[in-house]
């Protein structure tokens, strides 16, 4: 079976399956009414690798966090998410529209003392149940992304594909991902994916490559689109985008993640988007 560059296990290895999720399009950015919105022009992940065993704890230290968050009326909202594939993380993405934006979140917190200080405590308790975090800072490629804008907000999983470039390929690779587009717009297909670069906190050259699902089931559909898009490819497209990517990656990682309400602290157009989802109401206690 062959499959696109960007579809869950590519013939070749070399692409990332972004999927409708694009976790990109609005994030601390969503206006309060909800809908698509297009992908912030930068994005800042929060990484953190989960000790095994301690899932169930980190989940409720972090939603300690958004409560304090909540009360403190911070501005900086975030969406979390959980892997289920590979290793055991959490993902924490934030939205800027520009590093004056990001400036400007980080100094409101830090004025905030009240919040800071309670901040600081849950810091600590979350710091049981990690072995490891990382952060990285990466910028919107418009010209490298594909499909409409997405309603984040009701999506419930994410691909992400990250590709680390060999050094001086930086071209080349961006011209075989063009190439991809142009065949993904000839085949009309069905998925909007985000591509970032990062800026820093990793390797360089690196693109991070986010696509959103409503459902694990819309991978179910993909065979269809995917061949549509090799054979808008054509014979000859398939062996140049094979080629170009074989000289110009390092290494691909894949991995699929599912948004976690527990996990975030989202803005009032995420939760306008589905309120049941992301502001579920406190289940009733049993009558006694």
């Amino acid at each position: 079976m062959k499959h696109s560059l960007f579809s869950p296990f590519p013939a070749f290895r070399l692409a990332f399956f972004l999927a409708p999720v694009l976790l990109a399009p609005s994030l601390a950015t969503l206006r309060a009414q909800g809908g698509p919105q297009p992908p912030p022009p930068l994005l800042m992940v929060y990484r953190e690798a989960v000790k095994p065993g301690h899932g169930a704890a980190h989940a409720a230290t972090e939603s300690a966090w958004s409560r304090a968050l909540a009360k403190g009326k911070s501005s900086e909202h975030y969406l979390g998410m959980s892997s289920l594939t590979g290793p055991s993380e959490a993902w924490f993405c934030m939205g800027f529209r520009s590093y004056a934006d990001w400036e400007a979140k980080q100094q409101e917190q830090e004025k905030n003392m009240a919040l800071k200080k309670e901040v600081d405590a849950i810091s600590q308790k979350d710091g049981e149940h990690l072995s490891e975090a990382q952060s990285f800072l990466s910028s919107y490629r418009k010209d490298l992304s594909y499909g409409p804008d997405v309603e984040i907000g009701k999506m419930r999983y994410m691909r992400v594909r990250t590709f680390r470039v060999k050094q001086g390929m930086t071209k080349a690779f961006e011209d075989a991902v063009k190439m991809a587009i142009a065949a993904y717009e000839k085949s009309h297909f069905p998925a909007s994916f985000a591509f970032y670069e990062v800026e820093a906190g990793t390797w360089s050259p690196t693109y991070v490559v986010l696509r959103p699902m409503k459902s694990l089931a819309d991978m179910d559909a993909m065979d269809t689109a995917n061949k549509a898009f090799m054979d808008a490819l054509g014979e000859e497209g398939r062996k140049a985008m094979q080629k170009a990517f074989v000289e110009t990656v390092n290494g691909v990682s894949n991995q699929l993640f599912a948004f976690s309400p527990k996990l975030s602290y989202p803005s009032p157009g995420l939760i306008a988007s589905d309120p049941a989802f992301w502001a579920p109401k406190p289940a009733k206690e049993p009558a006694k």
